[in-house]
């Protein structure tokens, strides 16, 4: 069950012919299986495209393709005008909105439900490694 990840990167600006590219990326990963991470980058790096990391739940991204959820810097509902669900991302005084296409955030979600479903999340295992982890330090 661990090493395995399920990545997913969706274009949201191809630059218009200037040679830049504005990409989202997800990531989930079985040994953090109740998180997904968020990065919007660009390429090449330029200071004035938009940025920055997030993480959220991945129950809330579940959810947010049938109603509002989140709080703080991740915000997710569905966005019908858009046809997509639509991420509100805070990073201080910045503020960027993602829309992404539902199906393949929904495909994005089977992909982590096939390697560790909802529910079964922590194993025995995995938090007395966790417990012992934090008795060590």
């Amino acid at each position: 069950m661990f090493g395995k990840d399920v990545t997913a990167e969706f274009v949201m600006d191809d630059g218009a012919g200037r040679g830049r590219v504005t990409v989202f990326q997800i990531c989930w990963r079985a040994c953090d299986p109740l998180a997904v991470s968020l990065a919007l980058v660009s390429r090449p790096e330029h200071p004035a495209l938009p940025q920055g990391n997030w993480v959220a739940p991945r129950d809330a991204l579940r959810a947010g393709l049938e109603r509002t959820v989140g709080d703080g810097d991740v915000r997710i509902s569905p966005d019908p005008v858009q046809g997509g669900v639509r991420l509100e991302l805070a990073d201080g005084e910045k503020n960027t909105v993602v829309v992404l296409a539902t199906g393949s955030l929904r495909r994005f979600l089977d992909r982590t439900e096939r390697l560790v479903p909802t529910g079964q999340e922590h194993t025995e295992r995995e938090l007395d490694t966790v417990l012992a982890d934090l008795l060590q330090d």
